[in-house]
């Protein structure tokens, strides 16, 4: 399976990495929609999380684009390896770190401060309103960053945003992007 990097410093780099089940990395189509949609200031300069990350390319391609770091929640072993290793070897590692875990268990051990997250949990997880809940509850999200939370196109979960205020979603064929932001902080 190979996708590549859709843009900055990186961009048309390769990734590649053995197929397994449930892996589904984010066609570039997708990505390069999402970076064109939130803008370079959501990025440049600012932390990501990448929950759910298989192969890194949201992360990787957020990296590339100019964002200061990058946490990687994925619960594979072997990706996260391979995540690991690619991170070394483009000379990213300083800027990034891997946590292996599940999602829904690694909130609580993120350091939080992020200007962008995004999950892209299986579209039959049914996490989704538990990873909202769960960075608010956490505290995750800076003021002003924004939540951006890949699913399935058409009927879908329910899920409640909480204090988070909707900004959009937009549909690329079978998937579909919901980006909440994190409001800004009267005071």
């Amino acid at each position: 399976m190979t996708t590549r990097i859709t843009g900055g410093s990186h961009r048309g780099r390769r990734l590649s990495t053995s197929s397994g089940p449930g892996l589904r990395p984010t066609s570039e189509r997708v990505r390069a929609a999402l970076f064109s949609i939130i803008g370079s200031d959501a990025i440049d300069g600012k932390r990501v999380a990448d929950l759910y990350a298989g192969t890194g390319a949201i992360g990787l391609d957020a990296l590339s684009r100019g964002a200061s770091w990058a946490d990687f929640v994925e619960s594979n072993s072997r990706l996260c390896r391979e995540l690991t290793e690619r991170l070394r070897s483009w000379s990213l590692d300083a800027r990034a770190r891997v946590y292996r875990g599940r999602v829904l268990n690694m909130l609580r051990s993120l350091p939080g401060g992020y200007d962008l997250v995004v999950a892209d949990p299986p579209y039959s997880s049914g996490e989704l309103g538990s990873i909202v809940d769960g960075l608010q509850s956490e505290r995750l999200v800076n003021p002003g960053g924004l939540v951006v939370l890949e699913h399935r196109a058409g009927p879908n979960e329910n899920f409640a945003i909480g204090r988070f205020e909707l900004e959009t979603t937009k549909t690329y064929g079978d998937t579909a992007l919901t980006i909440l932001s994190a409001g800004v902080v009267d005071g």
